[in-house]
């Protein structure tokens, strides 16, 4: 019961605030009217209904500033004898299809061709709409006074001058609006015969448009808007969505406000359910089940608590084991790092030495071959100049061209080193077999078994670059240090990647004596930087057996699992 009180009330608290903020809202769309109306008949009655474009200009701002003001008209009485007259001024000023028109009602016509202000006769023709769309262009030369919808709130605007509201109706468009009526030039109180020129704005306003800003505020309420005393429905009836409806009905919240002020006499009228909906009762339900759940807990804690204290003694003692065995494990990992840095520190040392010695290898081919041989070439050429004999000539030009020849190989050599030619012209495969034909292992008695996927040609540079790299170096180890009489290399893409296997029959080592060189090195970090790992399996006299295991991001654009 305490539990329903307070949603409940909680409930009419949050209904009466909304509800003031949703009378707020509908009072304030009815005062934007009136200055709406009033701005344009301002301007109207300033600049005259001869410059449309800044009238025009007005009220689309003000359109698109508020979404529930429809429409614009102005208005301009006409005498019946100067119709011809108005109707050519309106073709002159671009409205080539306007001709003055009257309602014609569905009864049977009467043969009244006109209405009168103060027993004057009297047109009063629209003459300027915003939006002026094509479906509302035939309203440009309608008669308001024809219509007795429109004639009732005009005329009451005509003889007090204040804005004036129109009943509610349906309109073309689809919804409920009213149109607001605001007489610029009024008839005056002497009695004097109204004149033709005089001018009036008129708003249209949707209702269901300004109704449903008011039910955004209270979303769980039925929202009505009526007119006038009959209580007449101005808009839709917004009713409360299906999940705002309470479960179980306990009381229902009301409110009503008359807004009739501005000339536009309306009621809102609020009106909410408010009980237990599904999430209050599943929290009372939950509330019950937790309350018998705390209960079995009490009883339950009671018998735990000497548990707990044997598990607390338990924990203490495999606490103690498990901190032994971590400070094991921290001084072991310890000891790789230490292991790792100086390792890594070794093969950075390593690494620039080979690096200075490239250099200096280069160096040294450079000055040796180029510049023995373009000295050559220079010394030719200087003794081409002085021979004035055809045989001469000819054979310092072969000498030249063959030392040029000789510098081309040794250049070519020096390329295919530093970057082998054929890994770009023919891809990976044929890549590594010219490179075992370079090493001429049969001239050294080596049989030689290769066996690569034609797939390796389809992986990225990166991976094609290492690969050659990591071959190149474990077939120079094989040749250097093996003393084998079988070599196989092998090259195979699969599912789980690039898999590099290097075997020798040879000499062996003793992985656990011998220190890994340089050329080992390179190839670990080679594979760790592809997130690969080595795998080595050797012995003495029992040969060296090296596979990489290379993971692969895709082939040809498809992804490798």
């Amino acid at each position: 019961m305490l539990a329903t009180s307070f949603a409940v009330s909680k409930q009419r608290t949050d209904f009466n605030t909304s509800a003031a903020q949703a009378i707020g809202q509908v009072h304030e769309n009815l005062l934007i009217n009136d200055a709406a109306l009033a701005g344009f008949a301002s301007l109207l009655n300033t600049i005259g209904p001869n410059h449309l474009q800044q009238t025009r200009d007005f009220t689309k701002r003000m359109r698109d500033a508020y979404p529930h003001i429809y429409m614009f008209e102005a208005l301009v009485s006409v005498d019946p004898k100067n119709k011809a007259a108005h109707e050519a001024s309106m073709h002159a000023a671009g409205y080539p299809d306007y001709k003055l028109t009257r309602y014609v009602s569905k009864k049977p016509p009467t043969t009244k061709l006109f209405n009168t202000i103060v027993d004057v006769p009297m047109h009063y023709p629209i003459f300027f709409i915003d939006p002026y769309l094509d479906s509302v262009k035939g309203l440009m030369g309608f008669d308001m006074l024809s219509a007795r919808k429109m004639r009732e709130p005009l005329l009451a605007s005509l003889a007090s001058g204040e804005p004036t509201a129109s009943e509610p109706y349906k309109l073309r468009e689809g919804g409920r609006g009213y149109v607001l009526i605001k007489a610029i030039d009024t008839i005056a109180e002497s009695g004097v015969a109204y004149q033709a020129g005089g001018l009036a704005a008129l708003l249209m306003i949707k209702t269901d448009t300004m109704l449903a800003l008011a039910a955004d505020v209270v979303p769980s309420a039925s929202v009505r808007l009526m007119y006038g005393d009959k209580r007449k429905l101005a808009a839709e009836e917004i009713f409360p969505q299906s999940r705002a409806i309470p479960v179980i009905n306990i009381e229902t919240f009301s409110v009503e406000r008359d807004l009739d002020d501005l000339g536009q006499p309306f009621t809102l009228s609020l009106q909410q359910q408010a009980g237990l909906y599904a999430y209050h009762i599943q929290i009372i339900g939950l509330v019950i089940i937790l309350m018998c759940f705390g209960y079995g807990l009490y009883y339950r804690s009671l018998l735990a608590k000497y548990r707990l204290q044997l598990q607390r003694d338990a924990a203490v003692v495999e606490l103690g084991k498990q901190h032994a065995q971590l400070e094991v494990m921290v001084d072991k990992r310890t000891h790789e790092l230490r292991r790792k840095s100086d390792e890594n520190k070794r093969l950075s040392q390593q690494l620039i030495r080979v690096q200075e010695d490239q250099y200096h290898h280069i160096a040294r081919e450079l000055h040796d071959e180029f510049g023995q041989t373009l000295t050559a070439i220079k010394i030719n050429a200087h003794i081409l100049e002085n021979t004035e004999t055809v045989a001469g000539v000819s054979t310092y030009a072969q000498e030249i061209t063959a030392q040029a020849d000789a510098l081309y190989e040794t250049m070519r050599d020096m390329i295919q080193r530093l970057r082998p030619e054929a890994l770009d012209m023919f891809g990976l495969k044929i890549a590594i077999e010219q490179c075992l034909l370079a090493f001429r292992l049969d001239e050294q008695g080596i049989e030689l078994q290769v066996e690569i996927d034609d797939a390796v040609n389809d992986m990225a540079e990166i991976y094609t670059i290492a690969s050659y790299r990591i071959v190149q170096e474990l077939v120079n180890n094989a040749v250097k240090y093996s003393q084998q009489t079988q070599l196989k290399v092998e090259l195979v893409v699969n599912d789980d990647g690039l898999n590099i296997c290097v075997v020798d029959d040879g000499i062996g080592f003793d992985p656990l004596q011998s220190k890994v060189g340089f050329g080992l090195s390179s190839v670990d970090e080679r594979a760790r930087s592809l997130g690969g790992y080595v795998d080595i399996k050797t012995d003495i006299n029992k040969g060296v057996n090296v596979c990489i295991q290379i993971p692969l991001q895709e082939i040809k654009g498809k992804p490798v699992n």
